[in-house]
């Protein structure tokens, strides 16, 4: 049976896009636009510290997602949070070896290289992408090649330096899929430019995506090709005034699966991830961390916090906070009625198992006090999907209680305003515990905390903003609501059985 080969492709100029993407471009935009309305009242300072936190996110898992390393996410945590260094990591107790952090910080310079460069006006040449492959790769040595046998051997890599042969892979199906052969990498990346240059009216994220697709089927390098690669998306992204986005472990398959369908000219599936890892990528930096003194006195922090908290009192742009508010009414609501069908049909899915299994389903919205509950849940869902929640006002929850022998599950989904300043962004989220059941216990013992059943992925919440259609956002919403629950069924029914 003859191998199935797929040939490599010359370097073409986008493809036209149909407009199935409109939409999503457009709720980007708005984000993009309160992203900014947001920073331009924040210090260089203040802007500085959100945006190393991007970074860090971003040289972290850049790795991960090539397996070069891996860091779990206690520790990628505090290494975002607080710094690139063996301290963070003990402190979170981790375990980071020098070695990693070594290549987590050189991807790390390279970030900020080209954080510069986006800055001025510099255009991207082939040097730079040389020099960024050399930072990239800094303490890399050696990469994985197949001989002229067909073994798997330790090869020298060359830093900064074109292939000099081959570089196929052979994906799981069997089939071999080319790059470009290594006599035409210099004239193939330079037809990139060319075309990359010529598309500046495209939108930022859409040409990101096509120059990002095109390098990684040119394979320039011997390898470091994918973080190159990814870190080259910061130049269209920081100029057309976005955020760095961040691919992460946690969509490595759809990003993979993303590629794959650009490499049959279909683009569309790689734009809009895209677009939903800058949405999660500018909610991030919507929270400006405060600057507050060395000294830590107490009077000092309180004067810093000071600007923050008056500015707080006063009201950025009162039509959006109330047009954000109203979609988050008209969601809570849909969300409501969705949850009582859904309890309706656990119920029904459920009685053979226990004939007296019930549901029961609460809800609340600000200005009601009890839009407060719930505070240690919402807290711990946005931080799985890397936002800060601002619960000063209360948030929309609904939560769906499912007893099913003599156990319970938890289901609350909400609605929470993102960042420290009201822009008009929201972002659906959800959590899902096992609350333990009540027990006998003497007055000063503390109450057994739920043991929650799923782990959010970056991808599992739906940014909204004021101003936006509730008909364009529920099937987003709708689908994360069924995709969680799902997932929090399977795992409360195999506790039980």
């Amino acid at each position: 049976m003859a191998e199935r080969v797929e040939e490599w492709r010359e370097v073409r100029p986008v493809l036209p896009l149909n407009g199935e993407l409109e939409t999503a471009l457009a709720s980007v935009d708005s984000l993009q636009a309160a992203w900014g309305e947001s920073i331009a009242k924040a210090s260089p300072k203040e802007f500085q510290q959100a945006r190393l936190r991007t970074l860090r996110r971003h040289a972290i898992e850049t790795g991960i997602i090539e397996r070069i390393y891996d860091v779990d996410w206690g520790v990628t945590e505090a290494l975002v949070a607080e710094g690139l260094a063996l301290e963070v990591a003990e402190g979170a107790e981790g375990v980071l070896s020098p070695e990693t952090l070594a290549i987590i910080q050189a991807q790390f310079d390279a970030l900020e290289y080209l954080s510069e460069l986006a800055r001025g006006r510099r255009q991207l040449s082939l040097s730079i992408i040389r020099d960024l492959h050399k930072l990239i790769t800094k303490h890399q040595k050696t990469y994985k090649a197949i001989d002229l046998l067909g073994n798997e051997v330790d090869a020298e890599l060359h830093h900064g330096e074109w292939k000099k042969w081959p570089n196929h892979v052979r994906r799981p199906d069997g089939t071999l899929y080319k790059y470009a052969p290594p006599e035409q990498v210099e004239q193939q990346l330079q037809t990139l430019l060319e075309l990359h240059r010529g598309a500046q009216g495209i939108h930022p994220l859409v040409r990101a995506a096509w120059f990002h697709h095109s390098f990684i089927c040119i394979h320039p390098f011997e390898d470091g090709n994918g973080r190159v690669g990814r870190a080259l998306l910061l130049l269209d992204l920081l100029r057309g005034d976005f955020a760095p986005l961040v691919v992460d472990r946690t969509v490595r398959e759809d990003y993979v699966a993303a590629l794959e369908a650009a490499n049959h000219e279909d683009l569309r599936p790689l734009v809009r991830m895209f677009v939903e890892l800058e949405k999660i990528a500018l909610r991030s930096e919507l929270h400006l961390p405060v600057e507050t003194p060395s000294s830590f006195g107490a009077a000092a922090v309180a004067r810093a916090h000071v600007p923050r908290l008056r500015e707080r009192r006063e009201v950025i742009n009162q039509q959006r906070r109330l047009d954000g508010e109203s979609l988050a009414s008209a969601l809570h609501e849909r969300m409501q009625k969705h949850l009582e069908r859904l309890g309706e049909e656990l119920k029904a899915a459920f009685h053979e198992a226990d004939p007296d299994a019930w549901y029961s389903l609460d809800a609340s919205s600000p200005p009601d006090p009890r839009s407060q509950w719930w505070r240690h849940q919402i807290v711990r869902a946005a931080k799985e999907v890397d936002f800060w929640a601002n619960l000063a006002e209360g948030v929309w929850w609904i939560r769906l209680n499912l007893s099913l022998l003599g156990q319970s599950l938890r289901f609350l989904p909400a609605i929470v305003r993102v960042g420290d300043r009201d822009v008009g962004v929201m972002a659906v989220i959800v959590s899902a515990e096992m609350p333990h059941p009540s027990t006998e216990t003497s007055d000063d013992s503390e109450p057994a905390l739920p043991t929650p059943l799923i782990r959010l992925l970056s991808s599992d919440s739906v940014t909204v903003v004021a101003g936006q259609n509730p008909d364009d956002v529920w099937p987003e919403v709708e689908a994360l609501l069924d995709r969680t629950a799902a997932a929090a069924v399977d795992a409360f029914a195999r506790k039980l059985s």
